[in-house]
């Protein structure tokens, strides 16, 4: 038996944990020369590109510092290898301050048309941990970002587009020899041309969007509407079934469970996870359908590589192609898995918690863009 309840999508932001994997929301691909396109004999008009990131991080981190470069615009209609304006902007922005802010990355004049499409590098992240500086990874060093509805410029009115930037650190390593992970989920909205400021066109420009109505709105909008309709749970076993009865299509990327006494500790996103968040059974939701549990994929793609840096950023490379199922609108899949189910993350706790307990509760959590569910079940 199981009783379904949905949680909030802040709530479940949390539950990602240190070792969240999120399937790519973001293209990528290597940038392409720059060409400027006459969009419309009209003139031009100013865009201002801004930034929000409600970020994940483990407990003893303080700080997630990401520099970018190359920011550049695409108007609707032309070529992937054409149609770029770029932005004269870089930087480098520090994600834990950027939890219900915005802040503008830069502002560019560019012919009056429609835009759909933002294009950056990040050629350097950073993580504090306990004090300590370390160098993370990013698996996507070049991130092509689509404008949800894309954004009119005008030679009437500034406009405005925001990335919502979803960061999710990991550490790949132990708490004695961490090893940090950075794995960006982006898209960007238009801002109503309502709500632009002048304020928004200055380099550095920070907005709360705590009481934003458009914000919100905006946020609830492309948000799939996700359910678990059945599941059950034992010592070897999993089984569940998920249905987007929502308005939008969404990439699954994980399966957690967690002794429902640990899930009530939850935090809100953009503050540390507890240690009481790290006690899951985390599982990757790969492309076909499979459940993997994570420590046995990351275990076996180290082990069968090649020694070396470059050879573990290869490996984890290959640990976000090949994670992500696509539910469709109107869909319902079952997810099924056989083995031992084993509560606790070694490379971050440095110790096993146990097995899932006959007769104890726990919370089953499905993970995606922008969409969550959770059930909780009763292990046989």
């Amino acid at each position: 038996m199981s009783t379904t309840k949905r949680v909030t999508l802040v709530g479940a932001t949390a539950l990602l944990l240190a070792v969240a994997l999120i399937a790519a929301a973001a293209l990528t691909g290597s940038l392409p020369g720059v060409q400027n396109v006459n969009t419309s004999q009209e003139g031009t008009g100013t865009l201002s590109i801004m930034l929000t990131d409600p970020p994940v991080a483990p407990t003893g981190v303080t700080g997630v510092y990401v520099s970018y470069s190359d920011l550049m615009v695409h108007v609707s209609g032309a070529g992937n290898q054409s149609g770029w304006y770029p932005v004269d902007s870089e930087g480098t922005i520090e994600l834990l301050g950027s939890v219900n802010f915005s802040q503008t990355l830069g502002t560019v004049t560019v012919a009056t048309g429609d835009y759909n499409l933002i294009r950056f590098n990040v050629t350097s992240a950073k993580v504090t941990y306990n004090g300590i500086n370390y160098t993370a990874f990013v698996p996507s060093s070049e991130l092509t970002v689509r404008i949800v509805g894309g954004v009119q410029v005008t030679n009437s009115k500034a406009s405005a587009t925001i990335i919502d930037l979803q960061t999710t650190v990991m550490n790949i390593g132990s708490r004695s020899n961490p090893e940090f992970m950075i794995r960006p989920v982006v898209r960007a909205y238009p801002v109503p041309s309502s709500q632009v400021t002048t304020g928004m066109e200055q380099h550095g420009f920070r907005q709360d969007l705590r009481y934003l109505s458009w914000w919100k709105s905006l946020r609830e909008s492309y948000t799939a509407n996700l359910q678990i309709t059945t599941a059950s749970l034992a010592a070897n076993s999993l089984s569940l079934t998920v249905k987007n009865s929502g308005n939008h299509s969404t990439i699954l990327s994980l399966v957690t469970i967690s002794p429902l006494v640990d899930f009530l500790g939850i935090v809100h996103p953009g503050s540390h996870l507890s240690d009481s968040l790290l006690n899951s059974a985390t599982f990757l939701i790969l492309k076909n359908g499979s459940l993997v549990p994570i420590r046995s994929f990351v275990a076996q793609a180290l082990a069968t590589g090649a020694a070396g840096d470059q050879a573990r950023e290869s490996v984890y490379k290959s640990l976000f192609g090949a994670v992500g199922y696509n539910l469709t609108v109107g869909a319902s899949t079952a997810f099924t898995y056989s083995g031992q189910i084993i509560i606790g993350y070694p490379a971050l706790r440095e110790s096993v918690s146990g097995t899932i307990v006959s007769g104890q509760s726990y919370m089953v959590t499905v993970l995606g863009t922008q969409a969550v569910a959770s059930a909780v079940v009763t292990a046989g």
